[in-house]
């Protein structure tokens, strides 16, 4: 099986800013390959992570990437903030 998502559901839970942050570089890392998917064990080949949150305790995870997408539900409404590339 080939794919090319990684899906991480509450992947900074218990983690403080620093572990959040190497969290954040980590995954980067994982993407980083000259604008090719990166090839990992198994021959997936990543270029998409997807990461789901309860909270907003993310800040140190827009720096690991170049574009991030929102779903967020207040008060039983859904908002979708699409980071259009440029």
């Amino acid at each position: 099986m080939k794919t090319s998502l990684c899906v991480l559901d509450e992947p900074l839970t218990h983690l403080d800013r620093s572990g959040r942050s190497r969290v954040g570089v980590l995954l980067r890392s994982l993407l980083q390959n000259d604008d090719s998917p990166v090839s990992l064990h198994g021959g997936m080949e990543l270029s998409t992570i997807l990461i789901i949150l309860q909270d907003s305790t993310a800040e140190e995870l827009e720096e690991s990437f170049d574009h991030i997408d929102e779903v967020v539900k207040i008060d039983g409404v859904i908002a979708i903030s699409i980071d259009e590339q440029s």
